[in-house]
């Protein structure tokens, strides 16, 4: 599990420089920890930057994605960038 420090450092190198290796850092920490609308957002995150590091989330961010209620998954998209 990351520290609330190691989670800061992380985003603010996905801000700053869309580092891939802190994206998927990210992502792998929110899967492990269940959170799955935020590992679903991250995994967004992760997929602008380096689609082919999304590989290995592929299948739980799907099954998160089919989960959710409608508004939810737009919510999600929409606060990721994906849709308007």
């Amino acid at each position: 599990m990351l520290s609330r420090a190691e989670v800061r450092q992380l985003k603010s190198a996905v801000r700053r420089v869309a580092n891939p290796a802190a994206a998927e850092r990210l992502l792998a920490d929110s899967v492990r920890q269940g959170h799955d609308k935020l590992a679903l957002h991250r995994y967004l995150a992760l997929h602008r930057i380096d689609a082919a590091r999304c590989a290995p989330y592929e299948d739980y961010c799907c099954q998160v994605a089919g989960r959710l209620p409608g508004e939810s998954l737009r919510r999600v998209l929409r606060h990721a960038g994906w849709i308007g």
